[in-house]
């Protein structure tokens, strides 16, 4: 052990020395290469504010009364506003039967929707659902309305109704959703 040890240890030492050695070389980067993507990102989010349903009041990786880092983004609407899903895909859960209750950490009533990428779409705080797990939906169905079911407040004296849209990759990671916002 103590021979492998003296090795590394001269190794180590040997590919400092010669890096020492190596003439430094500034590197510069051409990013010109890049300006597409960053263009294509831009136009892709939403940067009115708004989408198709509402206003959002908290965007992806702002913080919340209850969050320091919302992986969603809420968008308020009133109380019974009809919701489509942003992606088509099968429900595989939804819960029914809670009311607001700002002292408990809750999503209140909600809908998930897998898309065929594996992705795990939630809408919660709804007043209501219109499907059943199992169920195959399209982005033109109504799968609900938006509710203030679970913890919802409001900051400026409302009801505190809005819908809160998160997205788990296939893998258990959020995913920034504003890219589908705007798709309806």
């Amino acid at each position: 052990m103590a021979d492998t040890n003296q090795l590394l240890q001269g190794i180590s030492s040997s590919a400092y020395s010669l890096g020492k050695s190596l003439p430094k070389k500034k590197v510069t980067r051409d990013t010109s290469v890049f300006s597409n993507v960053v263009d294509n990102i831009k136009s892709s989010s939403n940067s009115s504010g708004s989408t198709s349903l509402g206003p959002i009041t908290t965007q992806y990786g702002g913080s919340t009364n209850y969050e320091k880092f919302h992986p969603g983004v809420d968008v308020a609407a009133p109380i019974g506003t009809e919701l489509k899903p942003y992606t088509g895909g099968k429900v595989i859960d939804l819960r029914t039967g809670k009311l607001q209750d700002p002292s408990k950490p809750s999503f209140g009533n909600y809908v998930i929707i897998e898309d065929s990428q594996g992705n795990k779409h939630r809408y919660s705080h709804l007043n209501k659902s219109f499907v059943k797990v199992g169920q195959e939906v399209t982005p033109d169905m109504a799968i609900g309305e938006v509710g203030n079911t679970g913890s919802t407040y409001s900051a400026h004296g409302g009801d505190g109704s809005h819908l809160d849209y998160r997205i788990k990759n296939a893998y258990g990671k959020y995913i920034d959703p504003s890219i589908y916002l705007n798709r309806q």
